[in-house]
């Protein structure tokens, strides 16, 4: 223990010109040691900590940081973290506001007891595989991009500075989930909605993207009225089913999703009179009239027999098929951008 306090002494009076510490070495603090860092601090060496180490100023690593030990963020006024390398700790405690520039990765825990830890998509909070946090509220949370390393049922601490807006999300792969909480209207990006959608939430959305194109993410909204989830797909806000999100709606480039109220109607066709002479029906439902389709009719052998691109309100017609065709069995398709559905047709002639 003596040992730690003359280092850090020494350091400390090398840089009193400059009010700050600046260490190239071998900087360790031992277990069972409480060490406070009153001036910002740039680590050019290794810094060992197995103890505890409350920083009081802003941090810069250029070196490496092996912390088993807990390092608390608790300056009298804003803290920054930045540096050329990232900084990894095993637990930490926010008792300020911290801006982020470069990444944060906490494998252990992040206590939140007070202040707002901004980060961005170039500067993320990143939580471990096994990591957790606690205490999250409107008065200290998450403001930008968070990471969750194999999310499973894990609760965003994310919010706007003012207002705790966390949610839950599960991979179901096990991958990597990154989130984002945005405090403004998303109807800035499309106010059309689907069929089956009430309304939507016009005063905050989220954003989760994973890094695995087969992955597929449950959510599940928090403190929210409206317990539905609405997501952007193709500028058209949808509800979605069972909550989930796959690389179809958006979640490997980043899905815009919020709260919303109304009915999931799944997508579905059909046709009739079926067995039929010649003339059918055909419904189109839980599509957006300004959808743009696609209806192919194949024979048995797959040939196409009959073909009509446009509108899925001016598709929901009457279809006639060739004079020329006997008695056999079609396929009606309907092609719905990434959806194709699909449905028998006798010809009985």
């Amino acid at each position: 223990m003596k040992k730690v306090i003359y280092t850090l002494s020494f350091a400390v009076l090398a840089a009193s010109a400059s009010a700050q510490v600046v260490s190239s070495t071998q900087l360790y603090v031992s277990e069972g040691a409480v060490i406070s860092m009153g001036q910002d601090f740039e680590n050019n060496g290794e810094l060992i900590n197995k103890g505890d180490l409350h920083l009081r100023q802003n941090l810069r690593n250029n070196g490496a940081i092996s912390s088993e030990g807990n390092v608390v963020f608790d300056g009298y006024a804003k803290q920054s973290v930045s540096g050329t390398n990232d900084v990894v700790l095993s637990s930490a405690t926010l008792e300020t506001d911290v801006d982020l520039e470069t990444a944060l990765v906490i494998n252990k825990e992040l206590n939140y007891n007070q202040g707002i830890l901004r980060s961005s998509e170039k500067s993320p909070l990143v939580f471990a595989s096994n990591a957790k946090h606690y205490g999250a509220s409107d008065y200290s949370h998450s403001a930008g991009v968070v990471t969750k390393v194999e999310a499973d049922q894990f609760e965003f601490p994310l919010g706007d500075g003012v207002n705790y807006r966390g949610f839950k999300a599960n991979s179901q792969n096990r991958s990597s989930l990154s989130a984002e909480y945005v405090a403004q209207n998303p109807v800035e990006f499309s106010k059309e909605l689907a069929n089956g959608v009430d309304f939507i939430n016009d005063s905050e959305y989220w954003v989760l993207k994973s890094n695995n194109e087969q992955d597929v993410a449950d959510v599940k909204l928090i403190n929210t009225y409206e317990t539905n989830v609405a997501y952007l797909k193709k500028g058209t806000w949808s509800l979605s089913e069972n909550s989930s999100f796959d690389k179809k709606a958006g979640l490997t480039e980043g899905v815009r999703f919020t709260s919303g109220r109304g009915k999931f109607i799944k997508k579905d066709i059909g046709v009739w009179p079926n067995p039929t002479q010649g003339d059918f029906n055909l419904k189109l439902a839980g599509m957006n009239d300004s959808d743009l389709v696609k209806v192919d009719v194949t024979n048995q052998d797959g040939r196409v027999v009959m073909r009509h691109e446009g509108r899925v309100s001016d598709l929901r017609k009457v279809y006639s098929l060739p004079q020329n065709m006997v008695t056999t069995e079609l396929t009606v398709r309907v092609i719905n951008g990434d959806e194709v559905l699909t449905e028998k047709l006798i010809l009985n002639r």
